[in-house]
This record gives C-alpha cells, structure tokens and sequence, in this order.
C-alpha cells in the first residue's frame, strides 16, 4: 500500500474515533519515563508548590492553558473545527461497561461532564506523519479524580470494546503501555482498530493537573506505529496547563 492511501485509511480511523484528523506530523523525542504502577496509571503525587487543586478552570482559562505553535517548537498547533461547537456532542457508547471511560476519552462527552472542554491538534513539521489531539477538560467537585479512577478501572479490565457513534461501528482493541506523561496521575494505553485490514495503533495519554484533565491521542497518519504517544507537544503542554493551575 502506498503512502497516500495509507493516509486515506487512517483519515477515516480518525474520524471513526470522534477526535481525530488527518494530518502529516512527527513524534519528537519521548520526555523522561516516570514510573508507572501496574494498573498503568501512577500514583497521586503530594503537591508543595501551593498550587489549588480544586481550581475549576473557566473556557478562557483554558483557552490561555493550550499551547500554540510558539510554545512547541517544531509543531504546528491549530484549532480543529469539530472543537467549534458547545461541551457535549457524540457519544461512543461501548458495548461492554467496563469499557466506557475508554470510549468517553475518544468522544464529546462523557458520563461525568465537564465544565469547560478545549482541544487542539498538534502537527510536527517535517511530514513523518505522526500527530496529537490534544483536550483540555475542567471539572468541578472531585469529578476529575472520577474521570481517571474510571480510567483506570479500564486500563486493567477492558481489553477491548465495540464503539457505537457518529452512526457506525468500530472495534477498538485496548492495552497498557508504559507512557511517559508526568502529571499528578495518569493512564497511559496503546488501542488498536482495523480500517480495511490494516491495524492502526492509537496512543491515549491520559493526565490529572489540579482539577484538569488532559487528555492526548497521538498516531501516525500513514498507519506506521508512532510507538508512544509522548510528544514535544504533549511535555509543553503539561508544562503550561500546571503554570495556569
């Protein structure tokens, strides 16, 4: 298969999964590993910088929080247009329950509703193919520490799921990897899903800071495996979202 049609095939995996487009882009140099339990996710971790965890962030908050092509050298960052609409939209709805926060990461809503959403795309310029979606989720309440226990409930049960949205189908395969997303806790999986018979592996990266939620899903465009979803683009937007909080 040529490179122009393996672009064509993960286009439309990208859309099956609700937050992805198709984009050429490059997966820089992973940050350094931080050490994962074995459920995939990393413990709480103490905070002594005086920062409020309990901070809800407003949209403009978050809006100030998402890096731009400025604060990722080497990437281009964009507003992706299905990020124009209200907080909400299509659900992927799995067919197995323990799935269901999986699903909800790759969809526009979810069982715990957010108070404000902002997403980005991430592309690297030198056309290797590789890019990020990148989403930014307040919530209030506790309910993010909701988010990721329900992650990572999943990170140890679910070892797939069929996807209802957007009017079809998808089987989607899930796996822990050991992901180098440092925040306060993290869930960090490898998916899969078929587009013809190819297999397109998905890198969800999943990170608490304060009373946010970032979320990344990094893949390659051609269908190559980019082998982990850390990012030049994911390291600085850690680092900019924990300046907000």
């Amino acid at each position: 298969m040529d490179r122009q049609a393996k672009i064509a095939q993960a286009a439309l995996v990208g859309a099956a999964l609700l937050l992805a487009t198709a984009c050429a882009g490059h997966n820089s140099k992973a940050a350094k590993p931080t050490a994962h339990a074995g459920t995939g996710t990393t413990a709480a971790k103490a905070d002594s910088s005086g920062r409020n965890d309990s901070l809800t962030l407003t949209h403009k908050q978050l809006e100030s929080a998402a890096i731009t092509s400025s604060d990722a050298p080497g990437w281009e960052v964009s507003v992706p247009k299905s990020a124009s609409g209200p907080i909400g939209g299509q659900k992927m709805v799995a067919d197995k329950a323990v799935c269901q926060p999986v699903a909800d990461a790759l969809s526009e809503t979810g069982a715990v509703k957010a108070v404000a959403v902002v997403d980005r795309t991430a592309v690297a310029k030198d056309s290797s193919g590789v890019m990020t979606r990148i989403r930014l989720a307040s919530y209030s309440g506790g309910d993010a520490n909701k988010v990721m226990a329900g992650l990572g409930g999943a990170a140890s049960d679910c070892k797939g799921f069929t996807g209802t949205g957007g009017g079809g189908k998808q089987h989607v395969g899930v796996a822990k990897y050991d992901g180098y997303l440092m925040a306060q806790s993290t869930v960090t999986l490898r998916l899969t899903t078929k587009v013809g018979q190819q297999v397109l592996p998905v890198y969800l990266d999943v990170g608490l800071v304060g009373s946010t939620v970032e979320y990344f899903l990094t893949f390659n465009v051609t269908g190559d495996d980019p082998g982990t979803g850390s990012t030049t683009a994911q390291v600085q937007q850690l680092v900019k979202l924990s300046q907000t909080h």
